[in-house]
């Protein structure tokens, strides 16, 4: 990609994410999005259909960073792997917390576990394509995956590692304890 092609697309997201810090997508124009990243209109045009595209294009980019950091995990392996699995997500979800926390903000939280729970199923389904059409199996996943989230989200004064440690080791009690 050419150069200048990079730093405009970094300066039309580094301009998105502050706006995105002050308010609500529907409140971002073009026209003060491209002022502050130092391009005009119709540069930015060039890469993106209007302001929710280019949200979409962030938060599909965010998504994609968090389920990439468990490449490689195989938890299917035993418990020690599982809960490296555990710890990855974890790890991943904070680590990205001031990004998750401007991009979903708001009502748009909700979407943002909305997108990671499909995410999230679809590699889980890939290693246990046995367990994807049981309801209840989709459910006890659903309840895993908000409930770690909330857990992260609502416990953010809480050191990371305990905070990752305390999740996987109940996570872990909670799985044992379920029947696939």
């Amino acid at each position: 990609m050419d150069l200048r092609v990079k730093r405009t697309t970094k300066n039309i997201k580094d301009a998105f994410y502050e706006l995105r810090k002050k308010k609500s997508v529907e409140k971002i124009s073009v026209k003060e999005l491209s002022e502050l990243a130092m391009i005009n209109k119709a540069t930015f045009y060039l890469h993106y259909r209007d302001i929710y595209e280019l949200s979409d294009k962030l938060e599909n980019e965010l998504i994609g960073e968090i389920i990439d950091d468990l490449r490689g995990v195989d938890f299917t392996a035993g418990e020690e792997n599982f809960k490296l699995f555990f710890k990855k997500i974890s790890n991943s979800i904070l680590s990205h917390k001031e990004e998750i926390k401007t991009l979903f903000s708001g009502y748009e939280n909700n979407h943002f576990i909305n997108h990671l729970e499909n995410k999230l199923k679809e590699y889980i389904f890939s290693a246990f394509p046995s367990i994807e059409n049981n309801i209840n199996n989709n459910i006890f996943i659903t309840f895993i995956i908000h409930g770690a989230y909330q857990t992260y989200i609502r416990n953010t004064s809480v050191n990371s590692e305990i905070l990752v440690e305390a999740t996987t080791n109940f996570l872990l009690k909670l799985i044992d304890s379920y029947t696939f």
